[in-house]
């Protein structure tokens, strides 16, 4: 039997950095949510996505993460580069909020707690106090994000009225996350391979809507977690590389 060709339904001009859908109210039909290297957010009408509903406008950088809120259909969370989660109307593209994750991380690197890297050609930024957001995931209740280098994740809940963002929550784990994912009343946060670490932690939501430390979940994921010994672990490049614009122009050396 002949297998049809995929149909390509969506593109951008740029980069693609992350894809999501989410139903806008009263829609029968999903809203695609695509965000890239050119500081935007994208939504569009599926399948028919040549008709743009609206343009998310006000990243100064990449934007690297978008994730939709289950029960506030129009309401988006994006992150980026330029160290921000930016809330959004699927509607309209309209700004609601933006949360400067500067102001709520930066003791990180003003304990050490937070390394920053070396100032080479390969990543002219790696030596500045930079806040670039990996990941935003949306719970019921808060969209969740974890950024590069800082070893805490941030829950920003969502305000009862629907909105805007409260005050952010964090959660100190115990290395920088590469990733979370949300298992109903838990956050499971991964890191990157490293000789003495582990690879996944589990937080669960306390009684008082406060996010805590599971054991008992982290160590049964890690009793479960099938590793392979490798001589070299790679290093992760930080995101700040590849967003770059540049970065498909760049030598293969340090040598300018």
């Amino acid at each position: 039997e002949k297998k049809e060709k995929p149909e390509l339904l969506l593109g951008h001009v740029s980069i693609l950095c992350a894809i999501a859908f989410t139903f806008h109210e009263n829609q029968q039909r999903p809203l695609i949510l695509s965000c890239d290297r050119d500081e935007k957010l994208r939504v569009s009408k599926y399948p028919n996505t040549y008709n743009i509903q609206a343009f998310g406008l006000g990243h100064t950088e990449f934007v690297t993460t978008v994730a939709a809120a289950p029960l506030a259909h129009d309401l988006v969370a994006t992150g980026s580069g330029d160290g921000t989660v930016r809330l959004w109307d699927t509607r309209t593209g309209e700004l609601v909020q933006t949360v400067e994750l500067r102001l709520y991380l930066a003791k990180y690197y003003e304990s050490g707690a937070a390394k920053r890297g070396a100032n080479s050609y390969e990543d002219r930024t790696a030596a500045n106090d930079r806040y670039g957001v990996l990941r935003v995931r949306a719970t019921d209740t808060a969209f969740v994000a974890v950024v590069e280098r800082i070893p805490a994740v941030v829950v920003l809940p969502l305000l009862k009225d629907g909105n805007g963002l409260g005050e952010p929550q964090i959660v100190d784990v115990a290395m920088p996350p590469t990733d979370v994912a949300v298992l109903r009343d838990h956050l499971l946060v991964s890191y990157a391979p490293s000789e003495d670490g582990a690879l996944v932690a589990a937080l669960k939501l306390g009684e008082e809507g406060v996010y805590v430390a599971d054991e008992i979940l982290t160590n049964a994921l890690s009793e479960n977690i099938v590793t392979k010994d490798v001589d070299i672990v790679p290093q992760v490049k930080s995101i700040f590389v590849w967003g770059n614009k540049m970065f498909l122009e760049r030598p293969r050396n340090d040598e300018e």
